[in-house]
C-alpha cells in the first residue's frame, strides 16, 4: 500500500530552497579558479553595499593559462553599467591581455510607489524598495533611500518605475536669478546687504551672488533666500 506523500507548508518549501540556493553558492565559490575569484572581486570593490555582482569568464581557458598567477587586474572603460558584458585588462609586467566577462548583478534599488509628477517634492511614502536580478535596470538607478527623500523629480516618474539620478535634482534653497540677502561676516561685525543669484543651490551650498554695486561674491546657503560671506572674499 502507498502512502500519500505529506505536502510540505510554503515556509518549508522557501526554507528548502535558500538552502539549495546557499549550497549551489558555496559549490560555484569552491570551484571558482583564483582568476575568477579575483575578477569577482574588482567588480565588487567599491561597490553600493545593496548590491552584489557574479561574473562569468567568456575568454577561452587555454588564452586564461597564458595569464601569469598573479595579475594586476582592472576594469576597461567606464565602470557605469551594473551587468553586461565587459573587459578586464591584465597586467603582467609589461604585458597587458584582455579577459571578456560577463557580469551579472542582484540586489535592492527604489522605484515609484505611485506616479509622480513633475516638479514634486519626494516623501518617503512615494518610493518602495524593489530586490531581484538588477540586469535590465537603467543606468544610475538609485539604491539608497537618503539620496532620494527631499528630492525634487525634473520629470514625471511612473509607478513601478526605478528612480534614477537623472530624474531626481536638489531641492534649491535659492534659484538662479533670485534676489537674496547677504550676510557679510567678519572679526566683530556683519554686513547685511542685497545681490541677485547667478546659480542654483540647495541649503549649506556655495553660490555665486552678483552684488548690487556688480561685484561676483561667493558665500554659502544659510536658508532660503540667504547667503553667508566671509569677509576674505
Amino acid at each position: 500500500m502507498f502512502r500519500r506523500a505529506r505536502s510540505l507548508s510554503p515556509a518549508t518549501v522557501l526554507l528548502y530552497t535558500a538552502l539549495i540556493c546557499v549550497g549551489l553558492l558555496i559549490g560555484e565559490s569552491a570551484h571558482a579558479s583564483p582568476l575568477e575569484r579575483q575578477i569577482t572581486e574588482l567588480v565588487n570593490r567599491g561597490l553600493d553595499k545593496n548590491i552584489t555582482r557574479t561574473i562569468t569568464l567568456l575568454t577561452p581557458e587555454k588564452q586564461r593559462d597564458a595569464i601569469c598567477e598573479n595579475p594586476v587586474l582592472s576594469l576597461s572603460g567606464n565602470d557605469t553599467r551594473l551587468a553586461g558584458n565587459r573587459s578586464v585588462i591584465a597586467q603582467c609586467g609589461t604585458e597587458r591581455k584582455f579577459l571578456q566577462i560577463a557580469i551579472k548583478a542582484e540586489g535592492r534599488w527604489w522605484v515609484a510607489n505611485r506616479t509622480l509628477a513633475a516638479g514634486a517634492t519626494i516623501e518617503a511614502g512615494d518610493i518602495k524598495q524593489q530586490q531581484g536580478s538588477m540586469d535590465r535596470l537603467p543606468a544610475g538607478t538609485m539604491m539608497n533611500k537618503d539620496d532620494i527623500i527631499g528630492r525634487v523629480t525634473t520629470r514625471a516618474i511612473n509607478a513601478g518605475q526605478p528612480v534614477q539620478t537623472s530624474q531626481l535634482r536638489q531641492n534649491w534653497a535659492i534659484t538662479a536669478g533670485e534676489n537674496v540677502e547677504i550676510q557679510l561676516k567678519g572679526a566683530g561685525f556683519l554686513i547685511r546687504t542685497s545681490g541677485k543669484a547667478v546659480d542654483n543651490a540647495a541649503l549649506n551650498e556655495n553660490v555665486r551672488i552678483k552684488t548690487s554695486s556688480g561685484q561676483m561674491v561667493t558665500g554659502k546657503v544659510l536658508s532660503a533666500g540667504k547667503v553667508l560671506v566671509s569677509a576674505q572674499h
